[in-house]
């Protein structure tokens, strides 16, 4: 698993920077990049800050940044030659030899190639006489050098020993800027790498680097393809990241630069095959089907519950012998009632909401090689036992949020986990043609300081794809929305969709709220079969306007008939260019919880998130 060394600058943490060096050491990052502020800040001399590194095993790999270094006038230069001569003192008690400078984006930056190649020579003999390497950066908003290539030739031009690259994948990807002319740029003249990814977004590049960067899984960008152009120069350097991200700069350091070691295994795993000193993860089985869930009711929401449940076509299975567990199956289906005493948080300092989702298993032939990928991507992954199951049925458990986990199961664990239970007496468990085939997908409810580590965790660990989905109208503003999916070649499709609850949203959360955001969804081969059935069970399908069936007449042409039979049922409708999509709601149960049927038809690949809002209004507050 090795990998080339790792490290990340101090500006993408909270804290003070002897926190900083603490929480980057505790992650388990080779090095670290000393950003200025940071030491300019701190109580600490730059030979404590050396020693305190030293002591936490870290190496201090760069200190950044030295802007500004050119000028067209002639006194200006010699003030930032000055300068720099300052900074090579900081530097030295340090025990750093290497300095970020970057491209100016100043009126006054030099704009003849020929003039700056001088000035920067003139600066690299300094730094040389000092022992000190220069990586030059072009900024993507410089004035004058704003691309790598061009960054590249002016290093080139100079032709110093003293004078490498920086390449910051931000600034290049950013600018939509080829990145597989690294290849052809000599290792040993790359100096050092920064990794950054980010959303797409359109916006001026200097606001989004200085509030929009993620780390490498948690944006758009390319980066595997940045990675096997650099490979290919032959730089075998750390993998360095640096971050401007406000909610980082805001949390916990400790987590944020876990996630952030975890971004770069994830990164070189998905770029070993062309170097084989980068780290790799360990290979892992397939996923399958998600064949269980498991919802905390306590005692006062379980009846609840198994109406709905029983509804659906789920029948009572057995109860657990140890424990206040109750069982409910159709077909391969089973879903397992939590009624025990408990507490269930939205989120730090939010009030408990029942019932919740708590678990989702998935079928694997072999659940202890995704506990062993998630280990080595610094993920806890549990091998529990399930309970009154024999060891050797335990799972892999991955917590996703702070009350939902995925338990990867074998194939073998059903039947020991179904002794478990005592059979219900009179109750027939198996039905000939169950109307639920699956599981389509799960909604979690995601608070937003933990957004972007559940989108690397389920991308790193999962191999999970994100997607953008429309943002979702809520009764108390706009909700955030994104889907991640299993990729393909999985045998089945494992489907998640994510809600943010940010802000006023989180505060209100359970009582402003409607609609809610956590919910299975399961599929069926024929949902107005399925409605039929659910109807003879007593269920009462919401009430959907007949606005709506009008607004897809006009959108969609379908035909009356058709559309009668769905406003009978509360079914809605949504189509792409791959094929249709069918779907009905149950009422929210409590303040979040709610269940889906859905019907895809061809290749459809979306959750009919345009009928959001009309959901939200039809399932009562």
């Amino acid at each position: 698993m090795s990998g080339v060394a790792t490290s990340i600058a101090t500006v993408c943490l909270s804290g003070t920077l002897a926190e900083k060096l603490d929480a980057v050491a505790a992650a388990g990052f080779d090095g670290v990049e000393v950003f200025e502020p940071d030491l300019v800040a701190s109580p600490l001399s730059a030979t404590q800050i050396r020693e305190r590194a030293r002591t936490l095993g870290l190496t201090i790999d760069l200190y950044q940044p030295f802007r500004d270094v050119d000028s067209t006038d002639p006194a200006q230069f010699e003030r930032n030659l000055a300068r720099a001569e300052a900074k090579f003192d900081v530097m030295s008690g340090l025990g750093c030899d290497l300095m970020l400078v970057c491209s100016s984006p100043l009126p006054t930056a030099v704009r003849d190639d020929a003039v700056l190649v001088t000035q920067l020579r003139t600066l690299a003999e300094r730094a040389q006489r000092r022992g000190i390497r220069l990586a030059y950066e072009a900024l993507a908003w410089g004035t004058h050098v704003n691309t790598y290539w061009h960054s590249w030739e002016i290093v080139r031009a100079v032709d110093h020993p003293s004078l490498g690259l920086c390449l910051d994948s931000f600034h290049v990807l950013s600018r939509g800027d080829d990145p597989d002319r690294i290849a052809d740029i000599p290792g040993d003249k790359i100096f050092f790498v920064q990794w950054a990814d980010s959303p797409a977004m359109a916006m001026d590049v200097l606001q989004w680097s200085r509030h929009h960067r993620n780390f490498p899984g948690q944006g758009s960008f390319d980066l595997r393809r940045f990675a096997v152009a650099l490979q290919s120069s032959g730089y075998r350097g750390p993998w360095s990241l640096e971050i401007f991200n406000d909610t980082f700069r805001a949390g916990d350091p400790v987590r944020t630069a876990r996630d952030g070691l975890r971004s770069l295994r994830f990164l070189q795993d998905s770029a070993h095959c062309v170097g084989d000193d980068l780290f790799t993860a360990p290979d892992v089985e397939p996923l399958g089907d998600v064949v269980s869930v498991r919802i905390a009711a306590g005692p006062g929401k379980s009846s609840t519950l198994q109406s709905v449940l029983g509804a659906l076509g789920f029948v009572p299975a057995g109860r657990h012998r140890d424990y206040d567990l109750q069982l409910w199956r159709q077909g391969q289906l089973t879903v397992v009632v939590d009624a025990s005493p408990g507490t269930v948080w939205t989120a730090p300092g939010l009030p408990a909401h029942l019932p919740a989702l708590t678990q989702i298993g998935i079928r694997s032939d072999d659940p202890a090689s995704w506990a062993r990928r998630a280990h080595a991507l610094a993920v806890p992954a549990d091998s529990v036992g399930l309970p009154g199951v024999e060891p050797d049925d335990a799972v892999a458990r991955v917590e996703v949020t702070g009350t939902t986990s995925v338990d990867v199961r074998a194939p073998s664990s059903a039947a020991s986990w179904g002794a478990a239970f005592v059979p219900v007496p009179g109750v027939r468990t198996a039905t000939s043609v169950p109307v639920l085939t699956g599981v389509d997908h799960v909604g979690i409810a995601v608070p937003d300081d933990e957004w972007d580590s559940v989108i690397l965790l389920l991308r790193s660990v999962f191999g999970m794809e994100p997607h953008d989905e429309p943002d979702i109208t809520d009764a108390v503003g706009l909700m955030r929305n994104r889907s991640v999916i299993a990729p393909a070649g999985s045998s089945t499709p494992f489907r998640l969709t994510l809600g943010m609850v940010t802000g006023l949203a989180a505060s209100t959360f359970g009582t402003a709220r409607r609609g809610g955001i956590g919910h299975v969804a399961f599929s069926c081969d024929d949902i107005f079969t399925a409605a039929a059935a659910m109807r003879r069970r007593g269920f009462t399908a919401l009430p959907i306007p007949s606005n709506y069936y009008d607004d897809l007449a006009a959108r969609f042409g379908l035909p009356g008939e058709l559309l009668a039979q769905m406003a009978a049922s509360g079914i809605l409708y949504d189509r792409d260019a791959d094929g249709e999509f069918f779907h009905l709601f149950t009422p929210t149960l409590g303040a979040d919880l709610f269940f889906e049927v859905v019907q895809r038809v061809g290749g459809y690949r979306g959750f009919g998130d345009a009928n959001a809002a009309v959901r939200i209004a039809a399932q009562p507050a």
